[in-house]
């Protein structure tokens, strides 16, 4: 059985180019961007989505990290919570069926292809 792979998304972080202006009271552009992708998550099956406080990534935005056991890791961000919460799926789903974590570029969905921030080497035993 493959292993499970986490989609960990950062519930903190704002975009580039947010539009709440620093107000604490608004919900964070991370958080909206978990909630699209728990709300259009076909299936649970392949990939568990986990609510992180922070990936030390606030430069790029919107960000998550992608990483299963014996698996390439990855960190996304300047990402885009109305724009990019379909393709972050597409993805994740890619990486899950993946034996290495390693999705070919022409595979991955345009609209996340260049927002790879850190690739990091699998644990091996």
């Amino acid at each position: 059985m493959p292993a499970k792979t986490r989609l960990h998304v950062c519930i903190t972080c704002r975009t580039s180019d947010s539009t709440v202006n620093g107000n604490q009271n608004d919900a964070r552009d991370g958080k909206i961007l978990l909630d699209a992708l728990v709300k259009n998550q076909k299936s649970s099956a392949d990939v568990e989505i986990v609510p992180v406080e922070c990936l030390s990534n606030c430069k790029s935005g919107c960000s998550l990290a992608l990483n299963a056991a014996g698996k390439w890791g990855y960190v996304y961000g300047h990402l885009n919570p109305d724009v990019h919460h379909e393709d972050i799926l597409k993805l994740a789903t890619a990486y899950a069926q993946s034996d290495d974590g390693i999705v070919p570029w022409r595979e991955r969905p345009e609209g996340v292809r260049r927002n790879v921030i850190a690739r990091i080497p699998p644990i091996r035993s």
